[in-house]
This record gives C-alpha cells, sequence and structure tokens, in this order.
C-alpha cells in the first residue's frame, strides 16, 4: 500500500500513520511559507526520515492549489491511502479532494486516551471508480479536449491548435467546450483578436489518473 501523507511541524502525523497502517510505500508532500517555518518543517521531515524506510519526499508550494494537485497527480493511485493530518490547509484539501475523486481512503491521526488511533473521513465523490463529476463518458470529446489541453504549456491554447490534435469538428469541439466552461473547468481569455482556451485550476483534479 503507498501512503500518501501531508506534512507540516509534526513528524508523528506521518509516521504513526505509516506503522499503523503497515504502509510499504510513503510519499511526504511537504512545503513551506517562509524561513521560520521553512526551519520547523525540515526539522520534521528529517524525523520523518529517520523512523521510515521507502520515502519519497515531494515539494509543493503549501499556498498554490495547483502545484499541489500536479505534484499529487504524479505519486497517486488506485492502491493510494491518503493522510491528510498535517500540512496546510491547501495541501489537505487538495490531497482529500483528489482521492475523493478516485474513491480511494482518506484518513487523519488523532489522539484519545493517549493513544494513536486512525480515523477515515467519510468523504466519496465517485462510486464503482465513476466519478461524480464526470462531464460524460471517458471518450467524449469533452473528455479529450480537456486532456488535450492540460498537456498544452500552462494549459493554454487556441481551439484551432486542439482541433488538428483531436481531429474533430469545430462545431463538434464548440459544444465540448461549452461543457467544460459551464462546468468551470477552463476559461476564454482574449490574446489580441484571438481567444484562447485556458485551463483553470480545478481541472487538473482530472489529470493523470483521475478522470
Amino acid at each position: 500500500m503507498r501512503l500518501l501523507s501531508t506534512l507540516g511541524w509534526t513528524a508523528k502525523v506521518v509516521t504513526d500513520a505509516a506503522k499503523l497502517l503497515e504502509a510499504d510505500e510513503n510519499i511526504v508532500f511537504y512545503g513551506y511559507v517562509d524561513e521560520e517555518e521553512e526551519k520547523k518543517v525540515k526539522k520534521a521531515l528529517e524525523e520523518v526520515k529517520k523512523k521510515l524506510k521507502n520515502i519519497r519526499e515531494v515539494q509543493v508550494d503549501p499556498m498554490n492549489f495547483h502545484d499541489c494537485i500536479s505534484k499529487i497527480n504524479e505519486y497517486i493511485n488506485e492502491e493510494s491511502v491518503a493522510n491528510i493530518t498535517g500540512g496546510t490547509k491547501i495541501m489537505s484539501f487538495s490531497l482529500a479532494l483528489k482521492a475523493a475523486l478516485m474513491d480511494i481512503p482518506i484518513v487523519y491521526v488523532v489522539t484519545q486516551d493517549g493513544k494513536t488511533i486512525i480515523k477515515r473521513v467519510p468523504i466519496r465523490l465517485s462510486a464503482s471508480k465513476r466519478n461524480f463529476f464526470r462531464i460524460e463518458k471517458e471518450d467524449s470529446t469533452a473528455i479529450q479536449l480537456l486532456r488535450t489541453l492540460l498537456k498544452e504549456p500552462q494549459g493554454k491554447a487556441r481551439l484551432k491548435d486542439l482541433k488538428t490534435k483531436i481531429n474533430k469538428g469545430y462545431s463538434t469541439l464548440s459544444d465540448a467546450k461549452n461543457k467544460l466552461l459551464l462546468a468551470n473547468l477552463i476559461r476564454e481569455e482574449k490574446i489580441g483578436r484571438e481567444k484562447v482556451i485556458v485551463a483553470n485550476d480545478i481541472a487538473y483534479l482530472f489529470g493523470g489518473n483521475g478522470l
């Protein structure tokens, strides 16, 4: 089992979860906003490294939802468990939301009567691997358009450039674009006389293996 944990100032919330769940692999997401916080987080990270094996450290911008989701996408899979106890609210929220969309367990560490207990967060945003936020079928034009856009630099492209990669008609692509706009997954921006499609941060939840 792969345990994904967000780390703040306290190593215990990561190490206790890893030992209680007998994780085979530990992915630890950490980040800091200033020098004072950097010292505390790095101290906690060093303690985690001393107590656990098979660790992969992943630094994120703890206040940037897009960065957190992008990094989480690289490591989360269907055999993962998400430990959201530590880190900033944005780090924990990003991991929890991505895990809920993939229907994998979300846990947090608490201490009761001097004992460390793992509790499961009762959040499910999918059932039988069918995401409640799906726009439609996985091979739909809307999903193809979104996935293609996410591969573009900065998640930004002209519709006509996407057309050459998806090989669908303008009318079909326009309908797909409108669905994504209504879902607030993309937005349109004007550059000169041309409009470009831009992926919103929330769209990155649906990147990689999340959809």
